[in-house]
């Protein structure tokens, strides 16, 4: 997967969207986002080598749009803030995996990695997203997501324009990337505001608090190690954690990028998730 340098602004314009205006997305754009799917979801290399590059898949997942033109994808509430509604389309972000339940850390970290790609590229093109990984009708998304044999769906994404009107039933529909929910910097990577810290480390972990997460819960944790930014795990994870980790760890990319630093991915055992290295 090709990481766009404009993927960092879409950080902060990205909103979760539940309400859509019903508008179909236009050739020009399904075409886009097309070509994204086709080009971020062939895994580079062997799934659970040591290292993986900035763009790679570190175990088999993929992202396929999905026509759902009954409107039977997602199910009545989504996670407490309101129903999905107004879009025939969607995204399935795929793994492989026993079941959706049951998705192995590395492969839930592939799924979020290439899906919040997909989300910011959608971002980018003017359309509304939402990440959700429950709240689905698993039989439909299967059937729509045209799954190959060990394939889950893992999560899904609506994809339209939102409408003006984001709540349902006095829920709201629409949450901003800059929610005030958010836990600090500092929480995030203590001693990170005492100037030691290297620019690009600090553009990570603020472009990595941005990024969504189940509940908003945020399980990861940074720590300088060196030259290099370790990303930790909170002590109470949940079912989707590791890929939130995922999504965390393309905003770190994303983050270091926009300083002018690239670099590359070491898996790390528990209770750490990875170490980015700069340069590597």
């Amino acid at each position: 997967m090709d990481l766009r340098p404009d993927w960092f602004d879409m950080i902060g314009r990205r909103v979760s969207c539940r309400l859509y205006d019903g508008r179909d997305v236009p050739e020009e754009l399904r075409e886009r986002l097309e070509v994204f799917c086709d080009g971020a979801s062939a895994p580079a290399g062997a799934p659970g080598s040591p290292q993986v590059r900035p763009g790679e898949v570190p175990a088999p997942a993929r992202v396929a749009l999905v026509d759902d033109p009954e409107r039977r994808l997602f199910t009545s509430l989504t996670g407490g803030y309101g129903r999905v509604a107004g879009t025939p389309l969607a995204a399935a972000f795929i793994g492989r995996a026993p079941a959706a339940t049951d998705v192995p850390p590395e492969v839930g970290q592939s799924v979020g990695y290439l899906g919040e790609g997909l989300i910011l590229e959608a971002t980018r093109l003017g359309l509304g997203t939402c990440w959700i990984a429950g709240d689905v009708d698993r039989a439909a998304a299967d059937r729509l997501a045209d799954l190959a044999p060990g394939e889950v769906v893992v999560a899904v994404t609506p994809l339209g324009f939102a409408a003006e009107r984001q709540t349902d039933g006095g829920r709201p529909a629409r949450i901003s990337a800059k929610a005030s929910a958010r836990l600090s910097v500092e929480k995030l990577a203590p001693g990170i505001l005492d100037g030691d810290w290297p620019a690009w480390a600090v553009s990570a972990v603020q472009a990595a608090r941005l990024a969504p997460s189940g509940g908003n819960r945020q399980p990861w944790r940074f720590r300088l190690d060196g030259d290099s930014l370790v990303m930790g795990r909170a002590d109470k994870l949940y079912r989707t954690a590791h890929m939130d980790f995922g999504i965390a760890r393309l905003h770190v990319e994303l983050g270091a990028r926009h300083e002018g630093v690239a670099g590359s991915w070491t898996p790390l055992p528990e209770p750490d998730v990875a170490r980015f290295t700069p340069g590597a």
